[in-house]
């Protein structure tokens, strides 16, 4: 008579096979570490190629910890390779073989589900947020779903014992493996992660002359008027696609339009703005519309320079924002050979200034710099002001 067992047998190394058992440490561990390094690698290439078309996701220093951590957990428990284990031919009771089996296919189940889950989220997703004009970090996942990076690795874990625990009576395996995964998970971390300061500082130099001169006018005009900016709006000036980096451009120009006194550190952003050619709007009107052009209107500032007196901090600003505006329009072709003699902003000048600047506005500001020419009392400040290249004159109405 064929004796059934309905008692579970105590998970041991015996059990499992000494050889089955020591592979399933291996491969744990290598398959933890290639995971992670392919977490960090892959959020790095990410991260390459959405600054191309906006601004560079850069992590603070907290949320790349979390992140850094959530990689390292969810790594550690995708390599936990219990389902080798499960592959032995030992069995006690008559259900251990459907058991064995049912563990290895929900584990591998959900090991590849949950990698398609992130490889989806993470590349998908934010490629078309990113890829969305004016996308400002609006879905923020640190700040709103932080929770739920913490579940997927605790569920993962969860649900691989679930399995064993179907065959063998675990015990205090359970605790010994979520201490080693513990300190696995710190260790790579510690050692799996990539500097994002090297994608940084690559980002920084490509738009390094325009953050020197922001630093430079911020700084002077600390010294000169007593302007404070706070962080935020330096932040903003540092940006170039985001829909905060739009409204501020915008939002300067509207306080040239009402025709009312602008306060001279609007003025300074207004510099700030030109000289980087900072974009205004993510849609263009008919070719020669002067809703175009992003900036303050030549006869909007005329119209300050005579709120001011001619020797006030307002009126040389005002006439270096005309300045700006004509060097921008004397902006030289650059031919396609030679782009890369020129930094990322001179370029984008070059392209913006053929297809961007209407015909009208250019008409516009030779005719504001000719009347501040016939102006006396400013024959000083007249002298900053360069010439309009005559081929830009000719395209004028």
């Amino acid at each position: 008579m064929t004796r059934i067992s309905f008692n579970k047998s105590k998970i041991s190394v015996q059990n499992i096979g000494k050889q089955r058992f020591w592979f399933g440490i291996l491969a744990g561990f290598i398959s933890a570490l290639s995971i992670s390094l392919a977490f960090n690698q892959a959020r790095e290439v990410f991260r390459f190629f959405t600054s191309t078309s906006a601004d560079l996701l850069i992590l603070e220093n907290q949320e790349l910890t979390f992140f850094n951590y959530f990689f390292a957990s969810l790594s550690t428990v995708l390599g936990l390779a219990i389902w080798i284990w499960m592959g032995n031919r030992t069995r006690t009771r008559k259900m251990d073989k459907l058991y064995k089996q049912l563990s290895r296919t929900n584990a591998l189940l959900i090991f590849w589900l949950i990698l398609m889950m992130i490889a989806r989220f993470g590349s998908i997703l934010p490629f078309i947020l990113f890829g969305t004009p004016g996308y400002d970090n609006q879905l923020n996942l640190y700040n709103d779903y932080w929770i739920l990076f913490v579940l997927i690795p605790i569920v993962f874990f969860a649900q691989s014992w679930f399995s064993v625990r179907l065959v063998y009576r675990a015990g205090k395996w359970i605790f010994l493996s979520l201490l080693i995964c513990t300190i696995t998970a710190f260790t790579l971390s510690k050692t799996s992660t990539v500097d994002q300061e090297k994608l940084n500082n690559a980002y920084f130099k490509r738009y390094e002359k325009d953050y020197e001169y922001i630093d430079k006018e911020i700084s002077k005009s600390k010294v000169n008027y007593g302007i404070e900016y706070d962080s935020k709006t330096i932040e903003i000036l540092k940006k170039w696609h985001a829909e905060s980096s739009v409204e501020q451009v915008n939002s300067i120009k509207t306080a040239f339009a009402k025709g009312n006194e602008v306060s001279i550190d609007t003025l300074v952003l207004q510099k700030i703005v030109i000289h980087n050619f900072k974009r205004g709007s993510w849609y263009n009107h008919r070719r020669n519309s002067l809703e175009n052009w992003p900036y303050a209107l030549p006869k909007d500032i005329l119209k300050q320079i005579g709120y001011f007196e001619s020797n006030s901090n307002e009126t040389k600003e005002l006439f270096d924002i005309l300045k700006e505006q004509i060097n921008l329009v004397n902006t030289p072709r650059i031919k396609w050979d030679e782009y890369k003699n020129y930094t990322e902003t001179e370029r984008r000048k070059s392209i913006g200034v053929k297809y961007n600047i209407p015909e009208i506005l250019i008409y516009q500001l030779t005719e504001v710099r000719d009347s501040l020419m016939n102006m006396e009392r400013y024959s000083e400040l007249n002298k900053i002001l360069p010439e309009i290249i005559k081929e830009n004159k000719k395209n004028a109405p």
